[in-house]
């Protein structure tokens, strides 16, 4: 694989990064009834329009398993490459298979109703806890990769990246947050940890080929 090639793989998780931040935010406002209080992003993939979150993440799933070979060709990090493809197959997989209705989402349903765990429910909670517990796992593993190779702020961010999202995510369902705020967040901060990361490995890519 040419180093031009890596970087363009590279460059498919920034893509990923910037397509999710984007659709997720604009829809968030657009959709009526979904409030992010009380409802979490993934159940933008609800309703009349929620083939563009369904797209959303499939498509940001793809780009991400591409970065993810990106990465290993850059780094030779293998396992770390793994993590970020396994975070890109979760997503695939909470695409495929969206959230469950519930709590007034989408328009017509109950507000007190619950959502109800069905299998295509259960799915795309299978897709979110592979996507995120590897990402997470990924910020460990590479935080101290670059400790090791004395990159000590992409080091220091990793590891806080790595405590804040699950932190987040265990506030919005035990309900001390609101929901859908701390979701939105963890999710964010987890696209921005996957761009930074894609990103600085460019350098690495270019150094190779000089």
């Amino acid at each position: 694989m040419t180093n031009g090639q890596t970087q363009w793989l590279l460059m498919a998780g920034i893509a990923a990064a910037l397509l999710f931040f984007a659709v997720a935010t604009v829809e968030v406002f657009a959709r009526p009834g979904f409030s992010i209080i009380r409802h979490a992003i993934s159940m933008l993939s609800l309703g009349e329009r929620g083939w563009v979150m369904v797209a959303t993440f499939i498509a940001s799933g793809v780009l991400v398993l591409l970065c993810a070979t990106g990465i290993w060709q850059a780094t030779g990090h293998l396992f770390g490459a793994v993590l970020v493809g396994l975070f890109g197959a979760g997503l695939i997989v909470a695409g495929f298979f969206p959230a469950p209705a519930g709590l007034g989402f989408p328009p017509g349903t109950p507000a007190d109703m619950a959502p109800v765990m069905d299998t295509g429910a259960v799915l795309h909670s299978v897709g979110f806890m592979l996507a995120f517990g590897s990402l997470i796992v990924g910020c460990f593993v590479f935080s101290a990769h670059f400790w090791m190779g004395g990159q000590v702020a992409l080091g220091v961010f990793s590891l806080l990246a790595g405590l804040a999202i699950p932190l987040l995510i265990g506030l919005g369902m035990a309900s001390v947050v609101a929901t859908g705020v701390a979701f939105y967040v963890a999710a964010m901060l987890a696209w921005l940890w996957l761009a930074i990361i894609a990103w600085r490995a460019m350098p690495a890519v270019a150094l190779a080929g000089a």
